[in-house]
């Protein structure tokens, strides 16, 4: 003992009255610790120590022991994500889990990240969890394809579409068409109204993609295609099918008496200057279009309702980025219609009710090819709430996002803002600014998503390839709560059903000799 020490022990002594003797009979009471325990009898080493109790209060009432006050763990509610990078605890989530134990209050996601981070495996390992729980997965536009494999591996259909392989009818109602007649009269005439409603949108879409540029509100283009449609579906369903868009062309070339009054025309001449430009846009999704015979024939696979569904688009080339957001575009409502299909025929008794999750991959795709098709995405996603559909949507970056206009900006941005779960990946440094647009990020988690967006490199010395720090890590966010950064690590089932660079397989493999 040092002088010190010895000191302190006599100071001690004094103020509480004890003797020296007093004082080292009390000492020699205490059992002596030692590197392997106390020594006393069972008074060795153990293994297992039992925590200290623990206490939930706010900020204000721990503020004099902090910092040593943690913040609660995250919801073990939902697929199994992962492992938390700060504390190695389980991270669960996922849209409808989440909302249906009223956690968050839409099912609804938004995965944002680089290439290459694995933001496509965090989406399959949500998928598989929801197909575990009886939940049905809809992949409406698969571009590499990323989910195919899951789909068959859990029973499920793959539709292929492209030119000379398979096609999708625009105009198409979904399996709902054959059971429209089981259905009491008023629900008939909601959804007659609903798919008409669709058939519109789809269509006008497919047009303005052709054009880049919005139909002529002046010449009523969309009020006349909107009559041609209801015709040619009227004539088309009597005659026992799905009307197509040649029967919409043949319907407004008739020159109708209702469309020329619904123009105010009173000498038919004036007529087919007045539609040329529509009949324009028609014609290009004909056979001999830039689309080919995609969009002007019967649907060549009808898509089932009680089972998972991948629409695989990746047989259309990259280059053909026009063609590749037209046919994503088209089976987004097809599926959506199959969706409501399912929904209204369990509503009317006639099956069992099925929830699904849609994915919605690749969004950046579609605005490139051209921006006015935020108004049918935005369309589409704002009533997947009403129709029992949580949605996963996909993307690189923010930018992405940023489109020619202020309103068009603020739409596409709308659909992370609405997202209630947020998953993020590697992002680069100027990205910052534009996420905090939408949500708030503390800089802590732009310091963590910043560097999660380097690339890979190689020792040089050892010839060891390190792969990019950021693949496979991801942040959680939910509302304006702090982010739960976590590690996904693949299984071996999860490999063989999702090969993302399944193209490149041969060449690595003769790397790695």
């Amino acid at each position: 003992m040092s002088a010190f020490d010895q000191l302190i022990d006599k100071v001690m002594d004094r103020f509480l009255g004890r003797s020296e003797t007093a004082a080292a009979v009390t000492a020699a009471s205490f059992p002596q610790l030692t590197e392997k325990g106390m020594r006393v009898r069972e008074g060795g080493m153990v293994t297992w120590v039992e925590p200290p109790p623990e206490f939930t209060a706010t900020s204000n009432q721990t503020a004099g022991l902090w910092p040593f006050c943690v913040g609660t763990s995250s919801p073990l509610v939902g697929a199994v994500l992962g492992r938390n990078l700060l504390n190695s605890s389980v991270v669960c989530g996922d849209p409808i889990s989440l909302f249906l134990h009223g956690i968050i209050s839409s099912p609804s996601g938004f995965i944002l990240g680089l290439n290459g981070r694995g933001k496509s495996s965090v989406a399959v390992r949500m998928a598989l969890a929801l197909i575990d729980q009886g939940f049905l997965i809809l992949v409406a536009g698969d571009l590499k394809p990323d989910f195919a494999g899951v789909v068959l591996e859990t029973k499920g259909q793959v539709v292929q579409v492209a030119p000379g392989v398979g096609a999708i009818n625009p105009l198409d109602a979904g399996p709902l068409w054959r059971e429209l007649e089981r259905l009491p009269a008023p629900m008939q005439r909601q959804m007659r109204a609903e798919i008409h409603a669709r058939r519109l949108m789809t269509l006008t879409g497919l047009i303005e993609l052709v054009f880049k540029e919005p139909l002529d509100a002046k010449k009523q283009e969309q009020t006349v295609l909107s009559m041609g449609i209801a015709m040619a579906a009227e004539k088309a369903e009597g005659e026992g099918r799905q009307p197509l868009v040649g029967d919409v062309v043949a319907a407004i070339k008739s020159a109708p008496p209702q469309i020329q009054s619904a123009l105010l025309i009173e000498e038919s001449a004036e007529y087919l200057p007045q539609v040329k430009n529509l009949l324009a846009g028609l014609n290009a999704l004909g056979e001999h279009g830039p689309f080919g015979d995609v969009f002007c024939q019967q649907t060549t696979k009808e898509m089932k309702i009680d089972a998972c569904v991948d629409f695989d688009i990746s047989l259309i080339d990259e280059s053909q980025l026009t063609l590749r957001a037209a046919v994503q575009t088209v089976c987004w409502s097809y599926g959506q219609a199959g969706i409501s299909a399912a929904k209204t025929l369990a509503d009317a008794g006639l099956m069992e009710e099925r929830h699904h999750l849609m994915i919605m991959d690749e969004l950046w795709q579609s605005l490139r090819a051209s921006e006015l098709l935020v108004h049918q995405i935005d369309s589409i996603t704002r009533l997947n709430r009403t129709k029992g559909l949580g949605q996963l949507m996909i993307t690189h970056s923010m930018k992405d996002l940023q489109l020619s206009t202020d309103e068009l900006t603020k739409i596409a941005t709308g659909f992370v803002e609405r997202s209630s779960v947020k998953i993020l990946g590697g992002l680069a440094q100027n990205e910052m600014d534009l996420l905090e647009t939408v949500f708030p990020v503390s800089e802590r988690e732009k310091a963590m998503l910043v560097g999660w967006s380097a690339e890979g490199s190689m020792n040089p010395n050892t010839n060891q390839v390190s792969p990019p720090p950021g693949r496979g890590r991801f942040m959680l966010k939910t509302g304006s709560e702090p982010g739960v950064p976590f590690r996904v690590n693949l299984t071996a089932g999860e490999h063989r059903a999702h090969n993302t660079n399944q193209a490149w397989a041969a060449a690595q493999a003769k790397i790695n000799r």
